[in-house]
């Protein structure tokens, strides 16, 4: 307890309750404000108008009117469509082919260049979900008209034409929302990597200020300096994710009370981590400085950025040895999908018995750090302490005999004296030559 009562102590000094608090509120005020839109519209597109006829004015009318495209610029020829894109001023580049309405008139078939910018496929998407609509519509006026000549009803015309449709129906985030997946993902990378920033140098602080033989004389001390980290960015956590569901109506349809027990359970995992991570770090500097290898791998295979499905099982195996990535999908299941509690019981036994064995860990290396210091203490001479000076250093080599009380060596006193060195005798040298003149 007094463990816990001096690393609770250090925390209400430090920043760290105020940091796992506003940092995930910072976080969903700045990602709210970079990404108002739950989609990319209005992308902005150069159209190579070779045929430069009203149908292809009309076409490239129909092509502006789209919510996802917006015509920023139209020319006659582009010999290197690719240069529109190296200033990043445009996403997409539209060629309509010369003879597009001779063609279209005729019923011959053409065919548009549509070139992307898939540096950033995410960026993209919409263009190419537009332009399959607009000429999936342009086909059936021009195709139903003349199936309807041929003694067809419109009804058949439109069923010979699309005979086959697929109705979609996106479950858990059916509008796309950033909300529900990029802001929430960064409010819990802020949270996460102030947690690393502040728990790794745990042990390192420790060293520094010499009280880790003393802490370690209980090795469940260091288990109990965990529970104000738990506490504060429990409470971060979940308040950022209160307010984005209460002013910005983010999806997170489970119980936020339920969800706390994943979410304490992350935070107890991730610093027992941390402090198996950071053990041997000679200072904090050290220890906060190895973060790169618990906060990169989480993050990135949390599936928060990237979808989980790209990864490999072996990646997906060694993603269950981060609590980060078990604290996602509770998020996801749920938040997001609204699973039962009850759903994720075998998935939450799972992550206790991970969370245990790492306090078990812990546990085992604190008992043999303690029986390293033991050992060193052991093997001190009599007086000495582990890391410090020997006895007797500073005495000449060769003298055996401890020093006078009077600070003055038995080889160092000349016979008949009462241990002042005489006046042949410089004091902390040899004596000197019996001819030269003593100085008084």
């Amino acid at each position: 307890m007094k463990s816990l009562l001096d690393e609770w102590n250090y925390l209400i000094k430090s920043k760290y309750p105020i940091i796992a608090i506003m940092f995930p509120l910072v976080a969903v005020l700045a990602y709210t404000l970079l990404l108002p839109s739950s989609q990319i519209n209005e992308s902005r597109v150069v159209v190579v108008d070779q045929d430069n006829t009203a149908y292809s004015r009309q076409l490239i009318q129909k092509i502006d009117s789209s919510q996802y495209i917006h015509v920023a610029q139209v020319v006659s020829y582009a010999e290197h469509p690719e240069e529109y894109f190296y200033h990043e001023q445009y996403l997409a580049v539209i060629s309509l082919p010369k003879g597009l309405e001779d063609n279209h008139n005729r019923a011959i078939s053409n065919r548009l260049g549509l070139i992307l910018d898939n540096t950033n496929s995410q960026s993209v998407t919409f263009i190419r979900t537009a332009m399959q609509e607009i000429t999936a519509t342009e086909n059936m006026q021009l195709s139903v008209p003349a199936l309807a000549r041929t003694g067809m009803s419109s009804t058949q015309a439109q069923g010979t034409l699309s005979n086959l449709a697929v109705e979609v129906r996106s479950l858990f985030n059916p509008t796309s929302n950033y909300q529900n997946t990029t802001i929430l993902t960064f409010v819990c990378m802020f949270s996460f990597m102030m947690l690393n920033i502040n728990s790794l140098p745990i042990v390192a602080r420790l060293r520094v200020s010499h009280r880790l033989a003393g802490e370690l004389q209980n090795p469940f001390n260091l288990l109990f300096r965990i529970i104000p980290y738990l506490l504060f960015s429990t409470a971060g956590l979940i308040f950022a994710m209160g307010v984005l569901k209460l002013f910005d109506d983010t999806r997170f349809v489970g119980s936020p009370f339920l969800f706390m027990i994943p979410v304490m359970l992350y935070v107890f995992g991730s610093v027992c981590i941390n402090i198996l991570v950071a053990w041997g770090a000679a200072h904090p500097g050290i220890a906060v400085s190895r973060m790169i290898f618990i906060f990169m791998p989480a993050f990135v295979l949390s599936g928060g950025t990237m979808a989980r499905a790209l990864f490999p099982p072996l990646a997906l195996q060694i993603s269950d040895f981060f609590p980060f990535v078990w604290m996602f999908k509770f998020l996801r299941s749920l938040g997001l999908r609204g699973a039962p509690f009850s759903e994720m019981l075998p998935e939450l036994g799972s992550m206790m018995l991970y969370t245990g064995v790492l306090a078990m860990l812990v546990i085992a290396r604190g008992l043999w750090e303690k029986q390293k210091l033991a050992k060193q203490a052991a093997v001190a001479p009599a007086g000495g302490f582990p890391g410090g000076p020997p006895p007797g250093a500073g005495r000449p080599p060769g003298s055996g005999a401890p020093p006078s009380s009077s600070g003055s060596s038995a080889a160092g006193s000349m016979p008949g004296t009462s241990g002042s060195p005489g006046p042949h005798v410089l004091p902390g040298g040899p004596p000197a030559p019996a001819h030269e003149p003593s100085r008084s």
